[in-house]
């Protein structure tokens, strides 16, 4: 057992390391680049020959497909810093579910046909303008949470014991195994949706809801698991009403991608306010007790 812990411990050090976290990172800029280009060529080719219907393609939809690329980096990143403070763990997480919407902005103004919006009361252009406006307000709210974390980051020194570190590293290097399984899972079920909506002439699925729907579920365990561990080195209330609002965060972040807009901006925001003002009183009664 100890030998294994070891070696996953090894496998965390060999992941984390700067000059490895950078190579990923080019890796993914490589593929993003060739996907767009092949995305491009995809959308000419099918617009010219019409291989698999008479509809034309916007070549707005291939901006999309580097995002994505983009985007999972960030959620391999999310991964990583298990290890780190749990504050700023949930901080990536913000950051992600902010980028997932304004992916969505690349995704519906594609859709759209210019010349067909004769009122500002058009479907389509409303959707826009949620995406638009949420993305906003989640930059603005990940800003906030980040500048409060930077500011009372101390207060999560008391739970970053080297045992509870260690746990947490295994716990990383588990969730890589899963995020790379899940990937081809949804990635397989993603096609295969694509390929009957092309039999059917139907709409593609969602995008939001391939792979994140997933991962924000196991996302929720996580966190659970993580706030039940740190109770073996700090237990105080307000160490559990601030871990138990990160929960709930999760929690409102992973139904917010099943849900229709703009249901579905409200309940994200509303998480990410609700996370924002625990944070504050948290670090503002930790630092009470220390002057104390």
């Amino acid at each position: 057992m100890n030998k294994l812990l070891s070696k996953l411990l090894g496998v965390y050090d060999a992941l984390s390391i700067p000059k490895r976290l950078h190579f990923f990172e080019v890796a993914i800029l490589k593929v993003s680049i060739i996907s767009f280009v092949a995305h491009i060529a995809f959308i000419y080719f099918e617009n010219t020959f019409n291989f698999i219907g008479p509809n034309s393609h916007s070549y707005l939809k291939a901006i999309y497909t580097p995002f994505s690329f983009i985007l999972y980096y960030e959620v391999f990143l999310l991964v990583i810093i298990i290890p780190k403070s749990i504050s700023e763990f949930i901080g990536k997480q913000f950051e992600i579910i902010a980028l997932i919407t304004l992916r969505s902005f690349f995704h519906d103004i594609a859709d759209i046909d210019f010349t067909d919006i004769a009122t500002i009361n058009n479907p389509n252009f409303i959707n826009i303008l949620y995406d638009l406006g949420a993305s906003v307000i989640m930059l603005f709210s990940t800003l906030v949470y980040n500048k409060m974390y930077k500011k009372h980051g101390v207060s999560d020194a008391h739970v970053d014991l080297e045992q509870f570190i260690k746990i947490k590293k295994v716990l990383s290097v588990v969730m890589c195994g899963v995020l790379v399984g899940l990937s081809f899972i949804s990635l397989f079920s993603w096609l295969t949706d694509v390929r009957l909506a092309f039999q059917n002439k139907t709409s593609f699925p969602n995008p939001n809801t391939v792979f994140y729907t997933d991962f924000f579920t196991i996302m929720i365990f996580v966190d659970v698991l993580l706030l039940i561990i740190s109770f073996i080195y700090q237990f105080s209330f307000n160490l559990i009403f601030r871990n138990a609002s990160f929960i709930i965060t999760t929690i409102l972040i992973r139904m917010s991608l099943s849900m229709a807009k703009p249901m579905n901006y409200l309940i994200i925001i509303i998480g990410l306010a609700f996370s924002i003002v625990t944070y504050f009183i948290y670090s503002k009664m930790t630092v009470q007790k220390i002057k104390d």
